[in-house]
């Protein structure tokens, strides 16, 4: 079992921190302390933050280095080179990739029971959740108008709960973006937005449109906006069941 673990990556650190013993981690990346991007941002604050430098990293001294397949080679390379070991983890874009990557890095750190019964979590959850009985068209629209088509986190979490994605369904939001126009013909049942934090940014500018406004007035059709945090499906993990119960609680509010 590895005793001096570093994560360089915000999906191993999560991982990470949801499977290690305390006295195995001695460092994360610096974006695991972020509570807008990290589920375990308080967690994380109690350790080491790194930012994936060569010389921090080996001054660490680590028996164990966690990292991305998308972490600069050469560090990850050299990492090797002094007798270290390294374990890369690809990015879950299923909930299949979860529970592989869940049981990878249980083995990796030696805490297979631990991995077991998170996957167990996920299993009971996803078996559990409930498809709405009618059609249900939604969008997800974040900052800029980005969206999330096949083959996404998202795209999965919603094919889970019966909900039509229209960024699959519609093959003119191939390029993964949702102008106001589109919104005016699509208009979903459900937009799916980020939450909202305190510090304005130009990336929000779409949710003030008076487009916006009078997509959910009374004297239009009224959709629904749920507010899911991209800190849960940025990256997989056990965090992730927390989106599909916020959409699915919302399905049941709505009276679906």
């Amino acid at each position: 079992m590895p005793k001096r673990v570093v994560s360089l990556n915000l999906c191993t650190d999560i991982l990470a921190l949801s499977l290690t013993e305390p006295s195995q981690l001695i460092s994360v990346s610096h974006i695991a302390a972020d509570p807008v991007s990290s589920p375990v941002a308080e967690a994380a604050k109690t350790y080491h933050l790194n930012r994936s430098g060569l010389e921090e990293i080996l001054s660490l001294k680590p028996d164990l280095v966690l990292a991305s397949v998308y972490t600069a080679p050469h560090i990850l390379a050299a990492l090797e080179q002094a007798g270290i070991a390294v374990e890369r983890f690809g990015y879950a874009q299923n909930f299949a990739d979860i529970a592989q990557q869940i049981t990878q890095m249980g083995q990796a750190l030696g805490q297979q029971n631990k991995a077991e019964m998170q996957i167990d979590d996920i299993n009971r959850t996803i078996g559990a959740a409930k498809k709405t009985a009618q059609p249900v068209t939604a969008l997800l629209y974040e900052p800029n108008g980005y969206t999330s088509g096949a083959g996404t986190l998202a795209d999965e979490i919603m094919k889970q709960l019966g909900i039509i994605n229209l960024a699959e369904a519609d093959n003119r939001l191939a390029a993964g973006r949702v102008t106001l126009e589109d919104l005016i013909r699509l208009k979903p049942d459900m937009i799916i937005e980020p939450e909202f934090y305190e510090k304005p940014a130009l990336a929000y500018q779409n949710y003030r449109h008076p487009v916006m406004q009078a997509l959910v007035s009374e004297q239009g059709r009224k959709i629904q906006h749920v507010a899911v945090s991209g800190r849960y499906w940025s990256c997989g993990s056990i965090y992730t069941l927390e989106a599909v119960r916020i959409l699915q609680r919302a399905r049941q509010e709505s009276g679906e």
